[in-house]
């Protein structure tokens, strides 16, 4: 009974070291898995817009449905009311075809798919009711450790809002939405100033105009407006805060898409923000 002592001193650090490596193979697997489910998403549900293929013309409104800007207005979320460019931008990045009939067969909560091109992001992007849901689902609704990419369960699916805001986790082996960090870099921002946001009715591109840390409980993650005022007030301070200097000017009739991850801090997420600049609805 004396020796139970020394076989537990010697018990103890094997025990720790199985349980380590127990927990470290869990998560290589969760991290391995999530890659493989993702890739082959991406593989059987995405195509190549097509390098033949030209590009219809911009979703325009027409001009009496464009608003005249006046203080006393209210705010409304259920139009887009400025017109966006006839034309789609020389160096935008090349679109996809996403197969939404397929995809919805699979999760009807698929709303979107966003593809961020110069950080290798290309993700469905899936929407509940609850913002706890797809944080440790995948698209089959089954347990992954990485999640998925999912909009606010606040947002309207089809980006009427003035803010609309989009999550992913920083997985370690920089899928999800780890790399948005590169952008803190003008360099990766300079490669493509760009990101697609494609839904079963039009495709969305957006030009990035904020790159900036922020806490979760932050002004940058404002769904609603009381007026034009306050909007124009949090458009300026979105800029203000941005660690890139984008040049790009923003006005009160402008949409936002809020991409976030977390950091290493549990008080800090990592946001990009993108202004829509051109739209095309599909047929």
């Amino acid at each position: 009974m004396r020796k139970l002592p020394g076989v537990i001193k010697v018990l103890i650090p094997i025990f720790l070291l199985l349980s380590g490596l127990g927990y470290g193979g869990y998560v290589y697997y969760g991290y391995a898995k999530g890659r493989v489910e993702y890739a082959a998403l991406l593989d059987d549900y995405t195509r190549p817009y097509g390098e033949n293929k030209e590009a219809g013309p911009a979703a325009v409104l027409p001009k009496e449905d464009v608003r005249d800007e006046t203080e006393d207005e209210p705010m409304t979320e259920t139009t887009i009311w400025k017109p966006l460019a006839a034309s789609l931008p020389e160096d935008a990045p090349e679109r996809l075809l996403v197969d939404f009939e397929e995809l919805k067969q699979k999760n009807g909560d698929v709303k979107a798919w966003i593809h961020v091109p110069s950080v290798s992001i290309s993700y469905p992007v899936l929407q509940s009711d609850d913002n706890d849901y797809y944080l440790h689902r995948d698209i089959n609704r089954d347990y992954l450790y990485a999640g998925s990419v999912f909009m606010d369960a606040d947002n309207n699916p089809a980006f009427y809002n003035y803010n609309t805001i989009i999550y992913g986790h920083n997985m370690r082996d920089g899928s999800m939405f780890a790399k948005l960090k590169d952008f803190g870099s003008k360099e990766v921002y300079d490669t493509c100033p760009y990101f697609w946001i494609f839904t079963p009715d039009a495709d969305y591109l957006y030009e990035i105009c904020s790159v900036h840390l922020a806490s979760p409980g932050s002004s940058t993650f404002t769904l609603r407006f009381s007026d034009y005022e306050e909007y124009r007030h949090w458009l300026e301070e979105m800029l203000g805060k941005s660690v890139i200097q984008t040049g790009i000017k923003l006005e009160s009739q402008d949409r936002i898409v809020t991409l976030s991850t977390c950091t290493e801090s549990s008080s800090v997420r990592m946001t990009v923000q993108g202004k829509l600049i051109w739209k095309e609805v599909r047929n």
